[in-house]
C-alpha cells in the first residue's frame, strides 16, 4: 500500500505545479457533494466510505483501504465521484445506469480493497450530450430522471455538460423585450420534443406553440439541473445567441439584415428559419440581452454553445464572410461577458463538407482568438476533423464519440476502433486537445461503449479486453465466468462496426418488396447470429448469475436483437412465398412475423425505458389541461415515427423497439402489407407495391393523432424495479428458447 501510495504522489508531483483547490471551493463542499451522490446511489455504502480532498492541478484519484474503512481521495467531487464508481464497478461488481428506473444492487458483503489503485485524467475536459439528445430521450424527464443521471454523469467523470433546458423562458423575456408580443413569441416555438432543431435553427413552429406551464416547469427544472451539475463541480454549457430570430421580427426591424434560412429535412416554407447577419448592430444588442437575462435566471459558468450553421447554408459561402461571421458572433458575445468561451460542434464540417472546404474551415475559426473557442469533433467515430485540419489549426478540441443516432436501439459501436482512436488522439493531438466527449443523439442500448470513452480518459491503456471484462464483472460475472465470456463474444465478434443513420431491425422498416420505400431503417447488421446466440446462451446458463438486474436487461437486449435480426429472415420467406404464389405459406410467414414482432414487445416490456406508455405518459404529465396533455402526446409520437411531415425525409429517423410502439405502429404496419400481399395473391393479380406506399405513408400521418385519441396508453409491465431479475431472465428464456431452433437450425445447449 504505501509503494502504491508513493508512486501516486510522486506521479503527481511530477505532473505540474500544485494548486491547493479550485477557486470558489471548498473541501467541505466537494466531499459533502460526493458524499450526498453515494448516499443517492448507494445509501448502504455511505458508512464505510470515507472520502479525502488531495491537492493537485490534474484531476485524480486513488481508491485505498484504512482500518476496514474504503478512502477515496480525489482532488475534485468529480474526481472522488470517479474513484467511487470504480470501487462499484471493480470491487463490489455494481453497475450504475443513466436510467432512475435501474435499480442499482449493492451487495451485502461488503469488499475492502486488498490493494489500492488510482488514476489521472489525461485530459481536462470530459463533455456529454448532444442538442438532439433532449429531444430523442430527455424531453419528458422530470427531476428524478435527471438527479440520476447527473450521478451518473459524475461518477463517469464529466465535468462539461450541455444544458439547454429551459431556455425558452429566456427568450421569452428575450422577444418581449425587443418589442415581440406573446402570441408571436410562442407561435414560433416548436412543439417540445422538436425544441432541439429549433434551437439548432432549423425548424421553427412545427407543432407548436408553446403553452406557458411547459415553459414555466422548464425553468424550474433547469433551476435544480445547473445546481447540481455546479454542487458536484461541473461546468454547464448554455446557450448563447447564434443568429436565429422570430418571424415576427422582421416587421418590427425592416432595415436589419435578416435572411430565410435555406430548407432543412423536408419542412415547409411556413417553418423556415430566419437568420441575423452577425454584422448587424441588432444582433449585440440580442446578445446582451438574452444574456443578461439567462444570467438574472440560471447564472452562468461563462461557456456558451453557439452554433449558427447547423445543416443550413451560410448566407455567403466566401472566406471573408465566414471569418467576419464569427469574428462578429464572438465580439457580441465578449461584450457581453468578457469572460465568454463559445463551445462549437464540428458536425457540419463532416455533414456539409461540400461547403465546408479546408480553407472555409479554417476562415471560419480565424475569426475568433483560439484560447476561447473550443469545438467538438462531433463524430469521431467516424471521421475524425483534427487530422484533416491540422488539428484544427490550433484551436482547443474534444474529441468526441457519437455512437446514436435518433435513439436507434440496434447493438452497434466498434470497440476496437474507440480503443486504438482514443489511445492516438491521446498521443499525437498534441497541446490542443482538450478533451474527449460523448456526442450520442439518443440514448442507446450500447452503454458499454458509452461508458468505456470516459473511462479510457483515465486510463488511456485500458484495452477494449480489458475493459470487456470490467464492464461484465459489474453485471454478473462475479458469481458467474460465463458473463465474462459472452461479453468476450461481444467485444470481439458483435461490437465491430462503426454506427451509421438509421440503424435499425428490419421489424421497423417501412414493408417492402422488392426494396426499401423510404424513411432513416438500415436493417443490415455486420456479424454472426451465432456470436450473438452464443454470448446469450452464456448469459443465461448460470442461474446464479439471474439476481443481477444488469444481467437480466443485458439478456433483455441480445434477445431483442436476435429476434430483430430473425425477422429480416422470416420476411424473406414470406416474400418467396408470395413470388410462389404459395398462399398457406404466405399466411404461415406472415403470422410468424406477426409473432416474431409481438416476442420483442413482450421483451421490451419488462423495462419502462423502453416502453411507449412511459414515453407517452411523461409527455402527457407537462400538461395542465386535458388538450395541453393531448397536443404534447401527438408531439410526442410524430418524433418517433415520421418525425415531422409525413412521408418526408426523416421518416422513422427515430425508430426504435419499444414495446408499444412494436406493438401499435411497427406491427399494424406489417399486417397492412401482409394482408395487402396475401389479398393480391388471393385475387390472382401481382401486389402493387407503389400503391401501398401511398396508402401506409397516409395512415403513418395519421397515426400520431388517432392513436392519441384511440386512449390506449399501453400501461405497461413494471419496470425492473418491480419485476425481479430473475423473473425477467426466465421470459427471456421461454421466448428464446422458441427461437433458437430457428435461428440456428439446431437446439443450443442451455446448462
Amino acid at each position: 500500500m504505501k509503494t502504491f501510495l508513493s508512486a501516486m504522489a510522486l506521479a503527481l508531483s511530477m505532473a505540474m505545479p500544485v494548486s491547493v483547490f479550485p477557486a470558489g471551493r471548498s473541501a467541505s463542499g466537494d466531499i459533502e457533494a460526493v458524499g450526498r451522490l453515494t448516499r443517492r446511489v448507494a445509501p448502504s455504502l455511505a458508512g464505510i466510505i470515507r472520502y479525502e480532498l488531495i491537492p493537485a492541478e490534474c484531476d485524480t484519484f486513488a481508491v485505498t483501504a484504512d482500518n476496514g474503512m474504503v478512502v477515496i481521495k480525489g482532488n475534485n467531487a468529480i474526481s472522488m465521484s470517479v474513484g467511487l464508481n470504480n470501487y462499484l464497478r471493480r470491487d463490489l461488481g455494481v453497475s450504475v445506469s443513466w436510467f432512475a428506473d435501474d435499480s442499482v444492487q449493492v451487495p451485502d458483503d461488503i469488499v475492502i480493497p486488498a490493494t489500492g489503485y488510482g488514476a489521472r485524467a489525461a485530459v481536462g475536459e470530459r463533455f456529454f450530450l448532444n442538442y438532439c439528445t433532449f429531444g430523442y430521450t430527455m424531453p419528458y424527464w422530470n427531476w428524478g430522471d435527471w438527479e440520476r443521471f447527473i450521478d451518473w454523469m459524475a461518477l463517469n467523470g464529466i465535468n462539461l455538460p450541455l444544458a439547454m433546458t429551459g431556455q425558452e423562458r429566456t427568450w421569452q423575456l428575450t422577444w418581449r423585450r425587443l418589442g415581440l408580443d406573446d402570441a408571436s413569441i410562442m407561435s414560433s416555438f416548436t412543439g417540445p420534443a422538436h425544441l432541439p432543431w429549433h434551437w439548432m435553427n432549423n425548424v421553427d413552429h412545427f407543432q407548436g406553440p408553446l403553452a406557458q406551464p411547459w415553459i414555466d416547469s422548464q425553468e424550474s427544472l433547469q433551476r435544480s439541473i445547473l445546481e447540481r451539475e455546479r454542487e458536484l463541480g461541473m461546468t454547464p454549457v448554455m446557450p448563447a445567441f447564434a443568429g436565429h430570430v422570430p418571424d415576427g421580427l422582421r416587421a418590427l426591424y425592416p432595415d436589419a439584415r435578416i435572411s430565410l434560412r435555406s430548407q432543412w429535412s423536408g419542412f415547409e416554407d411556413k417553418d423556415r428559419c430566419w437568420f441575423l447577419d452577425p454584422s448587424d448592430p441588432l444582433y449585440a444588442t440580442i446578445q446582451n440581452t438574452f444574456l443578461s437575462i439567462q444570467d438574472s435566471i440560471y447564472g452562468t459558468d461563462h461557456i456558451y454553445g453557439i452554433d449558427p450553421f447547423n445543416e443550413v447554408d451560410s448566407p455567403d459561402w466566401s472566406e471573408e464572410y465566414l471569418r467576419s461571421a464569427s469574428s462578429g458572433i464572438y465580439s457580441t458575445l465578449r461584450a457581453a461577458d468578457p469572460d465568454a468561451r463559445w463551445l462549437q460542434m464540428t458536425w457540419n464540417f463532416y455533414y456539409d463538407r461540400k461547403h465546408w472546404t479546408k480553407p472555409r474551415i479554417k476562415a471560419f475559426l480565424d475569426g475568433v482568438p483560439d484560447e476561447n473557442l473550443l469545438l467538438l469533433d462531433y463524430f469521431c467515430d467516424r471521421k475524425e476533423i483534427w487530422r484533416m485540419s491540422d488539428a484544427y489549426f490550433g484551436k482547443p478540441f474534444i474529441w468526441c464519440y457519437l455512437g446514436n443516432f435518433g435513439g436507434n436501439t440496434m447493438m452497434v459501436g466498434d470497440m476496437a476502433d474507440i480503443d486504438r482512436k482514443i489511445s492516438a488522439v491521446v498521443a499525437e493531438a498534441g497541446s490542443n486537445l482538450a478533451g474527449i466527449g460523448g456526442t450520442l443523439e439518443g440514448f442507446s442500448m450500447n452503454p458499454v461503449i458509452d461508458e468505456y470513452v470516459f473511462a479510457k480518459v483515465w486510463e488511456p491503456g485500458l484495452g477494449y479486453r480489458q475493459w470487456a471484462d470490467r464492464w461484465a464483472g459489474s453485471r454478473g460475472a462475479k458469481v458467474s465466468d460465463a458473463i465474462a465470456r459472452a461479453w468476450r463474444i461481444l467485444a470481439d465478434s458483435v461490437y465491430v462496426k462503426c454506427t451509421r443513420v438509421g440503424e435499425a431491425c428490419q421489424t421497423n422498416s417501412r414493408p417492402f418488396v422488392d426494396k426499401p420505400t423510404g424513411g432513416y431503417t438500415n436493417s443490415s447488421y455486420r456479424y454472426s447470429q451465432n456470436a450473438l446466440v452464443e454470448a446469450l446462451r452464456l448469459m443465461l446458463s448460470d442461474e446464479r448469475a439471474w439476481s443481477n438486474a444488469a444481467l437480466s436487461r443485458d439478456a433483455v437486449n441480445i434477445g431483442r436483437q436476435l429476434l430483430g435480426n430473425h425477422f429480416a429472415s422470416v420476411r424473406d420467406s414470406f416474400v418467396s412465398a408470395y413470388r410462389r404464389m404459395d398462399i398457406p405459406e404466405a399466411r404461415r410467414y406472415a403470422a410468424d412475423m406477426e409473432n416474431v414482432i409481438s416476442g420483442i414487445d413482450t421483451l421490451m416490456s419488462t423495462n419502462p425505458n423502453t416502453t411507449l406508455a412511459k414515453w407517452v405518459s411523461s409527455a402527457r404529465a407537462f400538461g395542465k389541461t386535458s388538450r395541453q396533455s393531448d397536443s404534447l402526446e401527438v408531439n410526442a409520437r410524430t418524433l418517433l415515427t415520421v418525425w415531422g411531415l409525413p412521408g418526408r425525409k426523416l421518416n422513422d429517423y427515430a425508430n426504435r423497439q419499444w414495446a408499444g410502439l412494436l406493438s401499435d405502429f411497427y406491427l399494424q404496419r406489417w399486417k397492412m402489407f401482409t394482408d395487402a400481399v396475401i389479398s393480391a395473391m388471393e385475387e390472382g393479380r401481382e401486389y402493387d407495391e407503389a400503391a401501398f406506399v401511398e396508402s401506409v405513408k397516409a395512415w403513418e400521418g395519421e397515426w400520431p393523432e388517432k392513436s392519441m385519441l384511440s386512449g390506449r396508453r399501453h400501461a405497461a409491465m413494471p419496470g425492473q424495479s418491480a419485476v425481479s431479475p430473475e423473473s425477467t431472465v426466465r421470459l427471456v428464456r421461454s421466448i428464446m428458447a422458441k427461437y433458437f431452433p430457428e435461428i440456428l437450425n439446431k437446439t443450443p445447449e442451455i446448462e
